[in-house]
């Protein structure tokens, strides 16, 4: 393997929306106390693991039934010191992972068993973004330490505050006297409510709004958070890309450039802005969506059509995570490539990789692509 789909790239981060990378966790967090008593995976070769949403290649579509075109992969190195050696790979839920599973890590499946349930909970997701996976395991009681999540205290404040922002009218709707007046305490109360771990008794009056019940509610505020965190992590990413766009121009190619070369790149980098471009909208209208709904709900009372479209939520969320999952990995690979104490100087097979990389992510969603 060569450029971006090296494993041996996968060194340079812990946490990204395609990558879990507990390999580097591990190393980094060593002596960490917290990672030594609250670790990921029960299984300590199982939490040494890099774990990746893969897009899937249209010579491995047989592996899996169910017709994703994203699955879930487990990559184990072959030399921890040395990733450049490659390493063997599982997928969640191809056929007879759980035996292969239980064969490389020389245990069985009773042992395995809560393992198997996190792995499960991970496929489930549309990505890996550090704060859905956080979200998904505190929601069956699973708590890994903090250093698997690679959410600063700045991204935590600030989505906080958009959250607050979000869900106000919503709050005045359920909570609000008659005037309309809501304190601006009892907003963020409910939004770190809405953003804890399990949906409690403080949302009781936006339950009983929403006409939701038992799971069907705590499935719906999960659902709700997701697309609360998109919907911010979307203008974020777009910025980023919107940059990245004007950038690809300026990087300094090293090596010979010929005329086929030129044309190469000049027709990749056309076709990633105009990808990213489509992927943009395609966002925009999922997200759109959402608004519609909420807006519906909050300004015409409208609970029903907001009720249905969280219980319709996953479907959405699935597509929306890809799309999101995409950009957000181009934007944080491309700030890591090309950060401002590097020189944006790149050798010209390196730079051609990187383009065909980002341009087949961005494509339509067909398993013919290679992920890593």
């Amino acid at each position: 393997m060569s450029g971006v789909r090296s494993l041996a790239a996968l060194t340079n981060t812990a946490s990204t929306s395609r990558v879990l990378n507990l390999h580097l966790i591990t190393v980094e967090f060593a002596d960490d106390m917290a990672r030594v008593s609250a670790p990921f995976f029960f299984d300590a070769v199982l939490n040494r693991a890099i774990i990746i949403k893969h897009r899937l290649r249209s010579d491995e579509t047989y592996l899996l039934s169910d017709g994703t075109a994203v699955a879930t992969k487990i990559m184990f190195p072959l030399d921890r010191s040395d990733l450049k050696a490659g390493g063997r790979s599982i997928l969640v839920n191809q056929t007879g992972w759980r035996a292969t599973l239980c064969d490389v890590l020389g245990a069985t499946e009773a042992e395995l068993e809560k393992d198997f349930e996190i792995l499960e909970m991970l496929n489930e997701l549309p990505s890996l973004d550090p704060f859905l996976v956080r979200e998904q395991l505190r929601r069956f009681h699973h708590h890994p330490a903090d250093c698997y999540f690679a959410i600063s205290p700045a991204d935590n404040a600030r989505m906080q505050t958009f959250t607050s922002n979000e869900m106000a009218p919503l709050i005045a709707m359920a909570f609000g006297s008659k005037d309309g007046a809501i304190p601006p305490e009892l907003v963020k109360k409910l939004a770190d409510a809405l953003l804890s771990t399990n949906a409690d008794s403080r949302l009781d009056p936006l339950r009983m709004t929403l006409g939701l019940e038992g799971e069907k509610f705590t499935q719906g505020i999960f659902s709700w958070k997701g697309f609360i965190y998109y919907k911010w992590q979307f203008s974020e990413t777009f910025h980023k890309l919107t940059r990245i766009s004007t950038e690809m121009d300026s990087v300094k190619i090293k090596g010979r450039i010929d005329k086929n070369i030129r044309e190469e790149m000049d027709d990749l980098k056309k076709s990633i802005r105009g990808r990213i471009r489509d992927s943009a909208k395609g966002c925009q209208a999922v997200l759109s969506l959402y608004d519609d709904a909420f807006r519906d709900l909050v300004e015409k009372g409208n609970t029903a059509a907001f009720r249905k479209f969280l219980l319709d939520a996953p479907v959405l969320f699935i597509e929306l995570g890809h799309s999101m999952g995409i950009m957000s990995h181009i934007s944080s690979f491309w700030a890591f490539r090309f950060n401002k104490d590097k020189e944006k100087n790149v050798e010209i097979q390196e730079y051609l990789d990187i383009l065909r990389e980002f341009e087949n992510g961005l494509a339509p969603k067909r398993a013919t692509m290679v992920t890593w």
